[in-house]
């Protein structure tokens, strides 16, 4: 098994870079309909404040709760899901979401799974918080095949938290590039989403810096968008031109990003850090929940949901 270690001083030293992409995800020109008329079951992973898988209608406002626990990264897997389960659990479902399957992540040490997500060469990227940790298992035998650790294992010095896998990068988002976010303030945070080489995770630079508890990357139409969740937005990086907008501002901590063409659908989740933020913004919500924003018009619609922390969004 390759372990590989990314030194603090490495961290600090990274530079801004142009991020070269062959993977992409395009919008098809074809019309989701509008927000309020949105018809299609969403399966929406939480985690702490009634934690579980949901699933939820927006037209039927009807909410659904399927399995209890602490769950945060969430994707389509062949037909069905998979869902990490904290502390160190990976659930594999069928397309009707019945448990097909659980699988050990990491040893007892391993808490705060995060992010997943599954290259097109069948490997699994899980992100462990707290330990700032990659680990990386063959798919069809679950054996680990790597760890890469920024910094060290034993402190929450970056917060990693989601990821993006292409061809021959990985892009993580990050509460802090430098290693030094708790015990400031979140506008002192040096958040950023930095690129690795996949195969030898030695870091390329950085993609976006200036950002405050980034999350949920994905990319869409040659712009890669992500979560600004504590600037409570979702915002998008042209590739191409290097220039990076809002997409939508909201009221609230954004995280979870699903993309149905004119629809992009945003979790909220109830603040956090408010004491350190409510001098910057003249509205806060404290509700939980997702948005139904239709990027074409600009309008958007929101459903309340009885949880804390949504964390993943996708069509089942």
């Amino acid at each position: 098994m390759k372990k590989i270690v990314i030194d603090q001083n490495t961290m600090q030293a990274l530079q801004k870079k142009e991020l070269k992409c062959k993977y992409m995800e395009n919008d098809t020109g074809n019309k989701s309909g509008n927000i309020i008329n949105y018809d299609k079951n969403l399966l929406v992973s939480v985690g702490q404040g009634n934690g579980g898988l949901f699933v939820v209608n927006p037209h039927t406002n009807h909410i659904s709760k399927k399995y209890n626990g602490i769950f945060a990264g969430l994707i389509k897997y062949k037909n069905g899901f998979m869902a990490l389960k904290q502390p160190n659990e990976l659930y594999i479902l069928d397309e009707k979401l019945k448990l097909q399957s659980v699988k050990k992540v990491g040893d007892k040490s391993i808490s705060g799974l995060h992010g997943v997500k599954l290259s097109d060469d069948g490997l699994i990227y899980i992100v462990a918080s707290p330990q700032n940790k990659i680990i990386v298992y063959e798919e069809q035998t679950m054996k680990k095949q790597a760890e890469f650790i920024l910094s060290t294992p034993k402190k929450d010095l970056h917060h990693i938290n989601d990821l993006f896998i292409t061809k021959n990068s990985i892009l993580l988002s990050m509460f802090s590039q430098s290693g030094g976010w708790k015990g400031k303030m979140p506008e002192q945070w040096d958040g950023a989403i930095v690129e690795f080489d996949r195969n030898e995770f030695k870091p390329k630079g950085i993609i976006i810096d200036d950002l405050t508890a980034p999350h949920s990357i994905t990319m869409m139409n040659d712009c890669l968008y992500y979560c600004d969740s504590l600037n409570l937005n979702v915002s998008k990086f042209d590739i191409s031109s290097h220039r990076k907008e809002v997409v939508a501002q909201f009221t609230g901590f954004t995280r979870g990003l699903h993309f149905d063409n004119n629809i992009l659908i945003i979790g909220q989740s109830k603040m956090r850090h408010l004491q350190g933020i409510n001098h910057r913004f003249s509205n806060i919500s404290i509700d939980a929940g997702i948005h139904l924003y239709d990027c074409d018009k600009q309008i958007s619609r929101f459903i309340k949901l009885p949880v804390g922390n949504p964390y993943a969004i996708v069509a089942c």
